[in-house]
C-alpha cells in the first residue's frame, strides 16, 4: 500500500471517530494541541501527521493508537 492510500485511510478513521463522538474539528483541535487546519488535513489525507501527533489525536478520542494504524482497523 502506497503512503497516500494510507494516509487516507488514517484520516477517514480519525474523521469517523471524531464524528461518532460528536466533536467537531474544532473542539478536537483544542483538545489535542494540532491547528484545526492541520487536523482537517490530517483528515482527507493530505497531510503527513507525526507518531506523537497520532498519538495525542488518539487519546484526545479515547481510542487505541492501533486502531488508527491498523489498515483493517479492528473496527
Amino acid at each position: 500500500m502506497d503512503s497516500d492510500t494510507y494516509k487516507k485511510i488514517v484520516g477517514g478513521k480519525v474523521r469517523a471517530a471524531r464524528r461518532a463522538d460528536g466533536i467537531s474539528v474544532e473542539k478536537l483541535a483544542l483538545m489535542v494541541g494540532v491547528n484545526r487546519n492541520y487536523l482537517r488535513d490530517i483528515e482527507f489525507g493530505r497531510a503527513n501527521p507525526t507518531i506523537d501527533v497520532i498519538v495525542k489525536i488518539a487519546d484526545g478520542l479515547n481510542i487505541p493508537v492501533w486502531e488508527l494504524m491498523t489498515p483493517d482497523g479492528g473496527s
